[in-house]
């Protein structure tokens, strides 16, 4: 760990108490800050406050789920290189169902997310995939 540089935020908007044990616990082995909100709104509450290199997002949550929390995230210019990481117990199929569904509704259709990662999956594959989208927004130039 270099002293005095910040780690690298990873943001983890997960209601569920023991899998956002799991994810933090997960993200700080690999030598980040994981930072939990514990359900959508709450989530994007705290991204106005920080700018985290990575989003690990569940879609189902109480009072906003993941697919409203990424419809807002994918209309906002300001979030566009903002790696996001499903992480979700709910099929993959029907999750990118439900967003084409969605799409049919809006007047700016919603981007297929480009990551999707099981709640089963194998933790080496999931710290692989946060690695990869960690290393691709850190270190952020400084303003």
């Amino acid at each position: 760990m270099t002293q005095g540089k910040e780690l690298p935020k990873v943001l983890i908007l997960e209601d569920e108490m023991q899998m956002r044990f799991y994810l933090m616990t997960l993200v700080k082995s690999m030598g980040y800050d994981p930072i939990l909100a514990k359900d959508g709104s709450e989530g994007l509450d705290v991204l106005k406050q920080i700018r985290p290199s990575a989003l690990i997002l569940d879609i189902m949550m109480p009072k906003k789920g993941g697919c409203l929390v990424y419809q807002e995230i994918a209309a906002c210019p300001e979030y566009k290189d903002l790696p996001v990481i499903f992480f979700s117990g709910v099929d993959r199929n029907a999750f990118f169902h439900y967003i084409k569904m969605l799409n049919v509704t809006l007047e700016h259709p919603v981007p297929e997310p480009e990551i999707y990662v099981a709640k089963d999956a194998d933790p080496e594959y999931l710290k692989m995939v946060i690695r990869t989208c960690v290393e691709k927004n850190y270190p952020k130039p400084d303003h």
